[in-house]
């Protein structure tokens, strides 16, 4: 079992533009970042048509992801969400889970660890997996993270949501693929 993450990002380090909101959760500018991979809705048969996301899908059993990237994305998502696994959103705020068809989202207060515990507990065997750019830098902190999947997008961002901003950590290359739109990029993450 890893705890494993895959993100888009600009050429100038950010995962998404100025301003997310639940009406723009990628910010001003940062549709750009998802328009390599074919997809009109948030759908799981789309996803998992692309041979770069199909394989990080198949291995996660659980997920862990930030407040922000379950309110800014969660009504695109719809009634089916794409994951099909549960998720554990970390937050303050104490809340019920919210069951979808497929996908269970349970709210963690108890902080980023904990949640990695419930969702390794959840996942069966299978990899844990960060999402959104919150819930990868606070893996990449607690030492947590083993595997990142960048999906670096030819486009200049300027300002917005930086991945790495304040953060040192190594990584060791362990795949370098091109494709239409991104160059993909899977790093082991060297933990000191």
């Amino acid at each position: 079992m890893a705890v494993i993450a895959s993100l888009s990002i600009s050429l100038d380090g950010f995962y998404t533009g100025p301003r997310p909101s639940p009406e723009n959760p990628m910010g001003d500018g940062g549709a750009a970042l998802h328009g390599w991979f074919a997809h009109d809705v948030a759908d799981r048969n789309q996803l998992t048509s692309d041979d770069i996301l199909r394989p990080e899908l198949e291995r996660t059993g659980a997920l862990v992801m930030g407040r922000d990237s379950y309110e800014h994305a969660q009504v695109a998502w719809g009634p089916h969400p794409p994951f099909e696994m549960p998720i554990f959103v970390l937050t303050h705020y104490s809340r019920p889970d919210d069951i979808r068809e497929g996908s269970s989202f349970h709210f963690i207060t108890d902080g980023f660890e904990a949640a990695v515990q419930q969702a390794t507990a959840a996942a069966d065997g299978k990899d844990v997996g960060l999402h959104g750019g919150g819930a990868i830098r606070q893996g990449i902190r607690a030492g947590l993270l083993d595997e990142l999947q960048l999906h670096l997008v030819p486009v200049l961002l300027g300002q917005g949501r930086r991945l790495f901003e304040d953060l040192r950590c190594e990584f060791g290359i362990v795949r370098v693929a091109e494709g239409p739109g991104a160059t993909h990029l899977k790093y082991q993450v060297m933990q000191p």
